[in-house]
């Protein structure tokens, strides 16, 4: 089995977690002291944040032809279906911003789950992504991909 080398947010994630125990060390701390500082850094925001751009980065790699991709983000790429980068932007951030009020009433009630408005998070970067660097074309196929259906829609 070939082990992959880690991406530079992943190391830049290690050498936070790094820096965090060697300042513990050169204080003078304990081994547990360092270790609790180094699970501090590990689980922190800055790592929640780096979490979610990981996985966004191993969908973006992955394609949209594989089969996590078409069962993560293929019934909304399906609604998306002949709309615009620019129309599909807006309307993941309508979706995302409902989805949120959503998990806010259903946390208050106590039967919240966060797998939708994570895979609407996911999306929302993505598209933001692909408009960014203008991937228009790219975003079309993707959409086609993802749902099972030729690519019919010309480049913008």
């Amino acid at each position: 089995m070939r082990l992959m080398s880690p991406s530079p947010r992943q190391q830049r994630d290690r050498d936070r977690m790094r820096r965090a125990s060697a300042a513990i060390r050169a204080t003078g701390g304990s081994a547990m002291d360092q270790a609790l500082a180094e699970l501090g850094a590990a689980f922190d925001a800055a790592a929640a944040v780096n979490g979610f751009k990981l996985r966004v980065e191993r969908y973006l790699r992955l394609g949209p032809h594989h089969p996590a991709c078409r069962a993560r983000f293929g019934a909304r790429a399906a609604l998306l279906g002949g709309r615009s980068l620019d129309a599909a932007v807006a309307t993941v951030e309508r979706w995302w911003r409902d989805e949120r009020k959503a998990f806010q009433v259903a946390s208050a009630l106590g039967c919240a789950t966060r797998l939708p408005l994570d895979v609407l998070a996911e999306l929302r970067l993505i598209l933001r992504l692909l408009r960014l660097k203008r991937m228009a074309a790219e975003y079309a196929q993707a959409v086609a991909a993802l749902h099972g259906r030729p690519t019919a829609i010309a480049a913008e």
